[in-house]
């Protein structure tokens, strides 16, 4: 593919924003505003990302954001063999930290996210040059509609820990949900944190973590929460493609019951690996080890 000329993409739809908590970003990385139907998603990218010939875009999960990616990122760039000519870029979907909030749980089905993820990709130039997507969590059951919706924009699709299958009802997840709909979201940092107190914290990690679970917003959390015990299972027609697929997943990862991301990759026909020493987040508890797995996988495709 010859390199994308800068005519080609809707520069003016990205506009430098103010990055969100106080991590460091590494030299390089930039956050920008993209202009949605919905309001402006903030993203996270490399500079050349309106100008390089190739583009990774990785959809964070539920609770989560772009911030996810901002250690992870210069690992990742670090790793590739096409390295000048590609960008990566994550953006925070509708209601994650500082990303356009709609109000009311209605505003956050799965056809919400899945039109938002399309209009980023359409807004990047998928069209002239066809994206890996990178689909964490729940960021993978939106990632699987978009290959769906539109298969020519996706030159690949990794499958990072996120299953086929909803996650199945329980006590302990309706218990959540209710304690998420009675307390608010603060309650996804109290219970990733439970011995911090809910005051400004030193680590720049953990002092984003605590600014998004406040940011994030309650609709959000509990249409996510929703959809996460109701989708439908759409291997079948995700298989009928043609889209080159990867699943991986680290192997402490229990989210999802285990056994469902193998099952995916069998169905799908598909290798499946797993990430030794990682959990639900390979991308901060192995990056070098996940970065390794993306960039062979995006190098085996012609």
């Amino acid at each position: 593919m010859s390199p994308v000329q800068r005519g080609h993409l809707p520069m003016a739809k990205l506009c430098e924003v103010p990055p969100f908590g106080p991590q460091t970003l590494a030299c390089g990385l930039q956050t920008f505003a993209i202009s949605a139907a919905v309001g402006d998603l903030t993203a996270l990218a490399t500079g050349n990302v309106m100008v390089a010939e190739r583009l990774a875009v990785f959809i964070p999960g539920f609770t989560g954001s772009k911030e996810d990616f901002v250690d992870f990122f210069p690992v990742l760039m670090r790793s590739l063999d096409d390295g000048g000519c590609r960008a990566v870029l994550s953006y925070s979907q509708r209601g994650q930290a500082d990303s356009a909030s709609p109000r009311g749980i209605e505003s956050y089905t799965l056809d919400d996210f899945v039109g938002d993820a399309c209009e980023v990709l359409q807004t990047l130039g998928a069209e002239h040059r066809p994206v890996d997507l990178v689909g964490h969590s729940f960021g993978g059951v939106v990632a699987r509609r978009i290959a769906l919706r539109m298969p020519e924009s996706v030159r690949s699709l990794t499958l990072f820990s996120t299953g086929a299958t909803p996650i199945p009802s329980s006590d302990e997840t309706r218990k959540a949900r209710g304690l998420l709909a009675s307390i608010g979201p603060s309650l996804i940092y109290r219970s990733a944190y439970p011995e911090r107190g809910d005051e400004v914290q030193a680590d720049p990690y953990v002092e984003m973590f605590r600014l998004r679970a406040h940011a994030t917003s309650l609709d959000n959390l509990l249409g996510i929460s929703s959809i996460l015990g109701s989708y439908a299972d759409v291997t079948a027609e995700l298989g009928g493609t043609g889209v080159p697929m990867l699943s991986v997943h680290g192997a402490n990862d229990k989210v999802w019951p285990e056994g469902v991301y193998d099952d995916e990759a069998r169905r799908l026909g598909i290798a499946t690996i797993s990430i030794a020493g990682a959990a639900h987040s390979a991308q901060i508890d192995e990056p070098a080890r996940l970065a390794h797995v993306l960039t062979g996988f995006w190098s085996s495709i012609q």
